[in-house]
């Protein structure tokens, strides 16, 4: 393949200019996942030269969001009295060059640097491949959820970079009998980079193992010592300066932590520690085996093919890399890779069934994107053509949904998962194992007298709480779960409907049921009872319940009336289908 250097320069400036133009800062409703206290770290290390958070941290936050910090996480050791940001600094410290420059937003350009550098650097690296190498690099880096993050100001596309950049150095030495000095130096800095990405994310260094075991094996005495010294003296370099700021040297350790949404230290009279009293939310300290057998071949099959988490529809290229491999020609080091690349996917499925994709704010799998350039380097020869259209249509289908709005679509409440309406979305698995009580947003759990119910937000009409039941949208189709700790033979419910043209379908799976509203006598209150099939069990929805039950449930509402349009006096917006009354006290 021919790349010429304007070929490169034309399109990191375009890239490198949507990076520093996109309305990022103050984006409605604020920042999103753990963004606020990545952006507050690179400011504090700046302006502060330290990682405490005091007032001058919560007014430069209000500058840039309306709302403040939402999303803060901050740990203390004192109960409140001095407080540090709960998340590690690696990622800030590198962004502040570009802070100090560009702002808050210099961040954003920090990581599509980062991204570009991968990106001409794996394509220098396969340059000398035969195929259609340039299209798969194309589809590799820019069809991909990971590409996603380019435009989150977190640390996702540094955690990449620290764990690509050693891996491509390794494949490209492996292939000379002699180093040079020189050499030796590049290792070092690999070594370097992996020491940032333990601190980062701890897991990540897991990938360094297959470097580390193939020196040992080769015998490359002086390289194992290149790469092993720097990255202890970098580790010990960053963990000091975490104790000497912090007085711990892990923000996830032994300390008392907790994430704020709306009430901030400082500002806030209340005492925002007290309910918290020894906990350390979101930390990994004394996890341990919280899988079953039967969660964990569920999450397994999520973790390939789920319509929040899946590899296929966020990262249809890590499939398609790993089918090259197994195709391929191979060796040592890419059995390596993959024992690598296996463990820590499996270590997040077996200590965090419920959370192994990264929590609430997420595009595809948030743990996997950190690692996900390591897959470049699993084939022994990208030598594809045809089947390249195998990884580009499930990108169509699904991956380009997502990468065209990589901040945040905007709908009535904020959500990442917009996309997931979409028939092509629909047809693939919904993960039961993290549907319960905002796992995943864009569901609500309600207990509706037969188990609880995870409905979708955009079609009931949850939040506007009726003493006998729920409205359900006009013109929608709602793909239901219900969990119950004792098994189910049916539901029952009376269905209202103000509409004559209204619809209601009902499918559990073993039976189903149509209800066609088209007399005042069903209108006003048709009893139905829907016959239901189980589909799975004991999946850890219902915390230290001896049994739960699973089950589907599909239901369709064709039309609506919104009483607004019809009666003057009446200020009810809302577009009702029908109204599911659990009591039979009426609608």
């Amino acid at each position: 393949m021919s790349l010429r250097p304007l070929h490169a320069v034309c399109l990191s400036l375009v890239l490198l200019g949507l990076a520093g133009s996109i309305y990022k800062i103050h984006f409605p409703p604020g920042p999103v996942a753990d963004e606020a206290a990545y952006v507050m770290i690179t400011q504090s290390l700046w302006h502060d030269h330290d990682l405490a958070y005091d007032h001058r941290d919560l007014q430069r936050a209000y500058q840039l969001w309306d709302q403040g910090p939402y999303g803060l996480i901050l740990f203390t050791r004192d109960g409140g009295k001095s407080m540090f940001y709960g998340k590690p600094y690696a990622y800030s410290l590198a962004a502040v060059p570009f802070y100090a420059v560009f702002g808050a937003q210099g961040m954003v350009i920090f990581n599509m640097a980062l991204w570009l550098a991968m990106l001409w650097a794996a394509w220098w690296f396969f340059r000398d491949q035969k195929g259609a190498t340039g299209l798969f690099l194309g589809g590799f880096f820019f069809a991909s959820a990971a590409f996603c993050y380019v435009f989150w100001i977190q640390p996702e596309v540094f955690n990449m970079a620290c764990v690509f950049f050693p891996l491509l150095l390794w494949h490209h030495l492996r292939k000379k009998e002699v180093w040079s000095p020189r050499d030796l130096w590049l290792l070092a800095g690999a070594g370097a980079l992996l020491a940032a990405a333990f601190v980062s994310k701890e897991p990540t260094v897991v990938l360094g193992a297959p470097i580390a075991v193939d020196l040992l094996w080769r015998r490359r005495w002086k390289g194992l010592a290149a790469l092993a010294v720097p990255s202890l003296l970098g580790l010990v370099l960053l963990l000091g300066v975490q104790w000497k700021m912090t007085g711990t040297w892990s923000p996830y350790r032994d300390v008392q932590r907790r994430s704020f949404e709306s009430d901030y230290p400082i500002e806030s009279s209340k005492d925002l520690w007290q309910a918290y009293r020894g906990t350390s939310f979101g930390s990994w300290s004394g996890l341990g085996v919280e899988t079953s057998g039967r969660m964990f071949l569920r999450n397994l099959e999520y973790f390939l093919i789920g319509r929040h988490t899946g590899l296929l529809p966020y990262f249809p290229f890590a499939l398609f890399a790993l089918g090259l491999y197994l195709v391929g020609p191979k060796d040592r080091s890419r059995h390596l890779l993959l024992l690598a690349v296996a463990g820590y996917c499996v270590v997040f499925l077996i200590i965090r069934p419920n959370n192994y994709h990264g929590g609430a704010g997420f595009l595809g799998n948030r743990y996997f994107a950190s690692i996900y350039p390591a897959l470049l380097f699993l084939p022994g020869r990208l030598s594809a053509r045809r089947s390249l259209a195998l990884p580009f249509a499930a990108a169509g289908l699904w991956t380009a949904a997502v990468v065209a709005t990589p901040i945040q679509t905007i709908t009535p409440e904020a959500t990442f998962q917009a996309h997931v309406r979409m028939p092509a979305f629909q047809a693939l698995p919904r993960e039961l194992t993290l549907i319960g009580f905002g796992r995943i947003p864009g569901y609500s759990v309600r207990d509706w007298g037969q188990g609880a119910w995870v409905v979708p937000k955009e079609n009931f009409f949850y939040m506007e709480p009726h003493p006998n039941g729920v409205w359900v949208r006009g013109g929608s189709r709602s793909e239901v779960t219900i969990v119950s700790p004792t098994p189910l033979a049916a539901i029952r419910f009376t269905a209202y409907s103000l509409s004559a043209e209204n619809v209601l379908t009902l499918d559990g799976g073993e039976e189903r049921v149509v209800v066609r509203f088209d007399t005042d006598a069903k209108r006003n209150g048709t009893p139905v009872e829907v016959k239901l099939d189980p589909v799975a069990k004991n999946l850890g929805f219902f915390p230290g319940a001896p049994e739960e039950h699973f089950y589907r449930l599909i239901l369709t509402s064709t039309d609506g009336v919104m009483p607004a349009r019809r009666d003057p006096t009446n200020q009810d917006f809302r577009y009702l289908g029908t109204f599911l009354d659990f009591t039979g006290g009426g609608m």
